[in-house]
């Protein structure tokens, strides 16, 4: 039911040392723990939806696997073809259906796109937009044999068709192509409802042995593998498994990266401050020597106003002296 795989994460090779689980519900896990020994293992990835989000297989092709990839929205099939050149990419529907094309209800940027009308009618009374498109019809039979596997061991086949399973499961002749482990999903899409008597019945009567439900996908196995591998199939995935999922490392990097961004941050507005201290340190100091030159300037005016009005007093002293002869002489001749 991979619901939402709106954000493309991680393009680049796997990160080392870590059991990383991509797969929505830990099914990848469950898997791993199974078949992980494995070198060079094929799967069969059927509704495949996106290369890396909430993919059961991208661990696998990590480690080196490779296999074939039914997604029939074209956004995702392209996706594959890019991120993931050693799969067989079929865009198409896998289906026992005798035609050649079938109308696909696609709800862009989702994994809730189905062949099923009820159910596209219940997604789009949700608020969901559906958009039809006539897609390429391919049974599993022909898938395998296309891709060059008909000789290889099949070590698993996921199945998450939105409500088409049965069609999916049909399409496969059990009798010549036996993948080791299925893991189809058995609940009705963005529900808890078990929906699984529509299809156990082929997987059963086709030799597989039921080892667990993990509340999304029921896991399967070959009756000539159980005891090899039942044991193993048995539990979900848990603490034991010291996996880490996917988005937590995708959280942590995250973290890790805003982290560094605080830091160089906190270090250029530590340098920004340093660079305003000093700034108005040597504004402090411009206003302090202003300030002296100003108090020199004053001082200066003010000796040179005292310097002119000494002069002033000398000059009119002077001229009193000087001039005195000729005011008695203007008194003398005015007193006649």
């Amino acid at each position: 039911m991979a619901t939402f795989s709106v954000a493309r994460r991680r393009k680049g090779p796997p990160v080392p040392d870590l059991n990383v689980s991509f797969a929505q519900n830990g099914e990848d896990i469950v898997l791993w723990r199974a078949l992980g020994h494995i070198e060079g293992g094929v799967y069969l990835d059927v509704g495949a939806n996106d290369p890396t989000d909430d993919s059961v297989s991208r661990k696998f092709y990590d480690a080196g696997w490779s296999g074939i990839a039914v997604e029939p929205n074209p956004v995702y099939a392209a996706a594959f073809r890019e991120e993931r050149p050693r799969d067989a990419v079929f865009e198409a529907v896998a289906s026992d259906s005798a035609d050649e094309t079938m109308s696909l209800h696609l709800i862009e940027g989702t994994g809730l796109s189905t062949l099923i009308d009820g159910i596209s009618a219940e997604h789009e009374q949700s608020g969901f937009a559906v958009r039809d498109i006539v897609v390429p019809v391919i049974s599993l039979n022909e898938a395998i044999e296309q891709a060059g596997l008909a000789g290889r061991d099949l070590h698993f086949l996921s199945i998450d068709t939105e409500g088409a399973e049965a069609q999916v499961l049909a399409s496969l002749d059990f009798t010549r192509f036996r993948p080791w482990v299925l893991v189809i999903e058995a609940t009705a899409p963005m529900s808890t409802k078990r929906v699984h008597e529509g299809w156990s019945g082929i997987v059963e009567q086709a030799g597989y042995e039921f080892c667990f439900f993990d509340g999304l996908s029921r896991f399967y196995v070959a009756g000539e593998r159980a005891a090899e591998l039942k044991a193993d199939l048995e539990y979900p995935a848990g603490i034991l498994d010291a996996y880490t999922p996917i988005r937590q490392l995708d959280l942590q990097e995250t973290l890790a990266a805003t982290r560094a961004e605080l830091a160089a941050t906190a270090e250029r507005l530590h340098s920004e401050a340093t660079r305003a201290a000093e700034v108005a340190l040597r504004l402090a100091t411009v206003e302090q020597e202003s300030a002296t030159v100003q108090a020199e300037l004053d001082r200066s005016r003010q000796h040179e106003a005292e310097l002119g009005q000494l002069v002033a007093d000398l000059q009119r002293t002077l001229s009193w002296r000087i001039t005195a002869p000729l005011r008695k002489v203007r008194t003398l001749r005015s007193g006649r």
